[in-house]
């Protein structure tokens, strides 16, 4: 889906996690956007992406939202909003199960692309959608945690959840 396909109004708000504060974007029933900051932050973060897009704040209703998806484990539908590559990148991601990791590399490998392990990187940094599409699960070829673009607490507690050892 390219940007100018997006709904002219989605709804956002933040709510507390069990990794702290969240922001969501989401329509009716789907996630555009979830990302472990306070909303003027992630205002901040993607004012680009979101450019030409209303976003109507319904704390109440993101609050629900955040609470389905970290405590009742809802499933809800992503929209993915990026370039063929990144979304190859992110549809990689979400292939790793939980308690399992990949590395930059694999990644890199399983999209045929084995050359492009800087930009799959890249592509893991700008990944729209924490925790559903699971960036955090990517390590560095080493075993190092590599980075994590809401911080490396945040990172090593959603490996810790998972039971993964570093």
């Amino acid at each position: 889906m390219m940007k100018n396909q997006l709904p002219e109004e989605l709804m956002a708000g933040s709510s507390e996690s069990p990794y702290g504060i969240c922001t969501v974007v989401f329509s009716e029933n789907k996630i555009y956007t979830l990302a472990f900051c306070e909303y003027e932050i992630f205002e901040k973060e993607y004012k680009n992406y979101f450019s030409g897009i209303c976003l109507k704040t319904d704390n109440e209703l993101s609050d629900k939202i955040i609470y389905s998806i970290f405590y009742e484990k809802r499933e809800f539908e992503i929209e993915l909003i990026g370039t063929e590559f990144q979304k190859n990148v992110w549809h990689e991601l979400m292939k790793i199960p939980a308690g399992k990791t990949s590395t930059y590399k694999e990644i890199a490998i399983n999209i045929n692309k084995p050359e492009a392990v800087r930009a799959v990187g890249n592509a893991v940094g700008a990944n729209p959608v924490s925790f559903l599409v699971p960036c955090h699960r990517v390590l560095r070829s080493d075993g190092a945690m590599g980075g994590y673009r809401w911080g490396l607490a945040v990172k090593r507690l959603l490996l810790d959840v998972e039971n993964i050892k570093l």
